[in-house]
């Protein structure tokens, strides 16, 4: 639908008495940017948004209401356009779809197709932007519970916390409508340009935690890291992860990898160095074949995840990452047995990011009785922040 329809549409309501004539180009102006707020949500939330939509246009009325009072704490950013609704005696399924939808991506192992990183992130709400203190799992003094001799005192042991900690941050953009753009009827722009920016805003939530990983998991130098997820280096990482030692405690901090987050470029190389049980020999034309075991020790070693994130945060940040050396074609290796990384969000932004919309101030007529720039504006924030839950769950790999 066209700006022009939806100004028709609207007129025809002033004419027949529903809404007041100087209340067609505020609400052209609403509806305009009701497009671009669900363009934003179904960008963000593809497939997920459709499921959810097909399930409220299944709904009687009467669970619709009683769903959407129940929800009414998760679109609160809706507000204005579920008022022009009520203004122009119309109805929309978007507003309860995406509470829906917002209530399933709070939950622990949600993802999106960009990274399966959130699937392994513990999920925590901030109430401010205070610092949160890390949330390491089995950091006391005990590793198994103490028999307690009849009669005798209860013994009391240490725990240990992240010093460090890390708060949430906001993350925002805007996009702007001209009244140039107005004029010209440029609603479809405005619209891709608002699903775009859902893409984007999906991948920051993943970009968070891989961020944090980059910052404080260790670089594990490879003889051979040019070469990439070869069954040697992967038996070296795996070596590395099995030998760790708590800094806290002193005590070994074993991990295995279960999952390998790798960029595209390695992702058949990975396949294939844990694809078969056995190594076929090679060498021996000048003489005679080496007795080696040919067993190889990354059969079945993890799961493979496609990571291409890695070389668009150092393209987005350069500086960042250069004291540790991380390359475009590192990959990571990671213990997700135990969710070892952990992702907090500021209470009412759990299930995902805001959407907010800015009319102009008219007094007259059309866009034109406006004395500031004569733009209407989407703003969208999310605000969220990560760490590493386990410190020894994650290693980055040389990959150059």
């Amino acid at each position: 639908m066209s700006i022009k329809e939806i100004r028709f549409e609207l007129t025809r309501l002033a004419d027949r008495g529903v809404i007041p004539e100087n209340r067609v180009i505020p609400l052209t102006i609403q509806t305009v940017l009701e497009a671009a707020q669900q363009h934003f949500q179904m960008g963000y939330f593809g497939g997920f948004l459709d499921k959810e939509l097909d399930n409220v246009r299944a709904m009687d009325a009467s669970a619709k209401e009683a769903a959407l009072i129940r929800m009414e704490g998760m679109i609160l950013d809706f507000e204005k356009t579920r008022r022009a609704h009520r203004e122009t005696l119309t109805t929309s399924d978007f507003p309860l779809a995406v509470a829906q939808v917002r209530q399933a991506a709070s939950r622990p192992g949600f993802t999106f197709p960009e990274s399966d990183l959130p699937k392994f992130a513990a999920r925590r709400t901030a109430t401010d932007f205070k610092a949160l203190k890390g949330t390491r799992p089995g950091a006391i003094g005990h590793r198994f519970l103490p028999v307690r001799p009849e009669s005798a005192n209860i013994e009391y042991t240490k725990f240990f916390t992240s010093e460090e900690g890390y708060t949430v941050a906001d993350y925002a953009l805007a996009l702007t409508f001209t009244f140039e753009a107005y004029i010209n009827d440029d609603l479809g722009d405005f619209t891709a340009a608002a699903a775009d920016l859902g893409n984007v805003a999906r991948r920051t939530r993943a970009s968070v935690i891989l961020d944090v990983i980059l910052r404080k998991a260790p670089r594990v130098p490879l003889l051979d890291g040019e070469e990439g997820p070869t069954p040697a280096n992967l038996d070296q990482l795996a070596a590395f992860m099995s030998a760790q030692v708590d800094t806290a405690t002193g005590r070994r901090a074993s991990r295995r990898p279960t999952d390998l987050f790798v960029p595209t470029i390695w992702e058949r190389k990975a396949a294939a160095s844990m694809a078969n049980e056995y190594l076929v020999p090679v060498g021996g034309a000048s003489g005679a074949l080496a007795m080696v075991p040919n067993r190889n020790p990354a059969y079945m070693l993890g799961n493979i995840h496609v990571e291409d994130m890695i070389a668009d945060l150092l393209a987005e940040y350069p500086d960042r990452y250069a004291a540790k050396g991380v390359g475009d074609d590192d990959y990571l290796v990671v213990d997700g047995r135990n969710n070892p990384f952990e992702l907090a969000a500021l209470r009412g932004y759990e299930g995902g990011p805001k959407t907010f919309t800015r009319m102009v101030n008219m007094d007259e007529t059309d866009l034109e009785g406006d004395f500031e720039n004569r733009n209407f504006a989407l703003k969208v924030h999310d605000v969220v922040g990560a760490d590493l839950r386990d410190p020894y769950g994650v290693v980055i790999a040389q990959g150059d």
